[in-house]
C-alpha cells in the first residue's frame, strides 16, 4: 500500500513538474518567434537603390527578392517585373511601373480618367493616391504594361517643396497585393535633393 501511494505521490509530482516546465519556456519563445519572421522578412526582400539603375529616381526601396528590375530608356520609366510569371516579355510580367516627371505641382495625363483622387504623406513628402483609365478611344500607352491600359492605381509623390521638383508615380497592377505594395512604399528612402 505503501508502495502506491509512494508512486502516487511521484507520479503527481512528476506532472506538477512537467507542467511548470511547458509553460515557463513558452514566455522565452515568443521573441524567438517574432526574431525568426523578421529574419524570415528580410530575407525575402533586396534593397535596390535606384539611382544606381538612373540617376534622375533618386530613391531606394525594398522589393521581392524574385522580382527583377529593367530601365526603359526611350520611356524613361522603370519596371519591376516577376520573371516566375509565364509571360513573354518583361513589360507583360510588370508588377510595378515607376516613370517621373519635374512640375511646379501634381500633373495628371489627359488621356487618362480619374475615377479616386486621395491625398496622403509618404515618408514626409505630399503625395496622391489615383485611380485611373485610359479614356475610352485613346491608342493603348506604346511600350508600357497592358494593364496600364485599364483601371489602376498610381501613388504620385513630390520629392520636394521646391518648384519645380522632381515627382515619382507608382503604378502597380491591379494583381499586385496591396500589402506587399504598402510594404515597398513603406521602404522608400529618398535622397536629399536642392533642385
Amino acid at each position: 500500500m505503501k508502495i502506491i501511494f509512494v508512486i502516487g505521490i511521484s507520479i503527481f509530482i512528476f506532472v506538477i513538474a512537467l507542467g511548470i516546465i511547458y509553460f515557463l519556456p513558452q514566455k522565452d519563445k515568443a521573441p524567438v518567434m517574432q526574431n525568426t519572421e523578421l529574419n524570415k522578412t528580410e530575407s525575402t526582400v533586396k534593397l535596390l537603390d535606384f539611382s544606381k539603375i538612373n540617376s534622375e529616381f533618386l530613391f531606394s526601396a525594398k522589393i521581392p527578392k524574385g522580382f527583377e528590375v529593367e530601365y526603359i530608356p526611350q520611356l524613361k520609366a522603370i519596371n519591376i517585373y516577376d520573371p516566375s510569371l509565364d509571360r513573354q516579355t518583361n513589360i507583360e510580367k510588370s508588377q510595378l511601373y515607376i516613370s517621373f516627371f519635374k512640375a511646379s505641382k501634381f500633373l495628371t495625363l489627359s488621356t487618362v480618367d480619374i475615377t479616386r483622387q486621395d491625398k496622403a504623406a509618404i515618408k514626409g513628402h505630399e503625395a496622391i493616391l489615383y485611380e485611373i483609365t485610359k479614356k475610352d478611344g485613346v491608342p493603348n500607352f506604346a511600350g508600357q504594361p497592358i494593364w496600364r491600359n485599364f483601371k489602376h492605381q498610381a501613388l504620385d509623390i513630390r520629392l520636394t517643396s521646391n518648384s519645380p521638383s522632381y515627382f515619382y508615380s507608382f503604378a502597380h497592377t491591379p494583381d499586385l497585393e496591396e500589402k506587399l505594395f504598402n510594404d515597398i512604399m513603406d521602404s522608400l528612402v529618398f535622397m536629399s535633393q536642392t533642385d
